[in-house]
């Protein structure tokens, strides 16, 4: 067994990681196991549009109402294309605020998806740690080891098309 990251600190029962899901049917039926769910689109949604396809926050938007999802965001781009899409269910809400917003909710699901890094980490460890009812799926191109559960780590590309399928 190849030594893992989170290996190094070792903790005796270990940390409680995430559940890597690797086919992204599998992401489908964890989020259809939950009635309220909640997406989170951060600010670096842009970035990652640049570097995949002009029309991937119009793919997750679609995602997110396919999915009958209430849509958190800060991001001016996401939010220029709910208005021109006529979306209701989103609120303007900024990653520190998002935090608290779910502890007073009853969201059953968060997913996340463009945000750097480092922050979703924070995010998702705070959420982990406070609010254990809340289930956490993150929807970034590189694994999310906070989250209840994450995508594989792909390369862009081969990201975009299986969140697009």
């Amino acid at each position: 067994m190849a030594l893992e990251y989170w290996l190094y600190g070792d903790i005796p029962p270990g940390p409680i990681k995430a559940s890597v899901i690797t086919d992204i049917k599998t992401a489908l039926d964890v989020i259809n196991r939950f009635k309220n769910r909640l997406i989170a689109i951060g600010s670096q949604i842009s970035r990652l549009k640049e570097l995949t396809s002009q029309d991937l926050i119009e793919k997750i938007v679609s995602i997110a109402q396919g999915l009958n999802a209430f849509i958190a965001t800060s991001s001016t781009e996401v939010i220029k294309i709910l208005d021109a899409k006529d979306v209701k269910g989103y609120e303007i809400v900024f990653p520190l605020e998002l935090a608290k917003k779910v502890a007073k909710s009853n969201f059953d699901i968060i997913m996340f998806i463009g945000y750097p890094y480092a922050y979703e980490w924070l995010i998702l460890n705070y959420i982990k740690n406070y609010i254990p009812n809340v289930k956490t799926l993150s929807l970034e191109p590189y694994a999310q080891p906070n989250a209840t559960w994450t995508l594989t780590s792909l390369p862009l590309q081969i990201w975009y098309k299986n969140i697009c399928s």
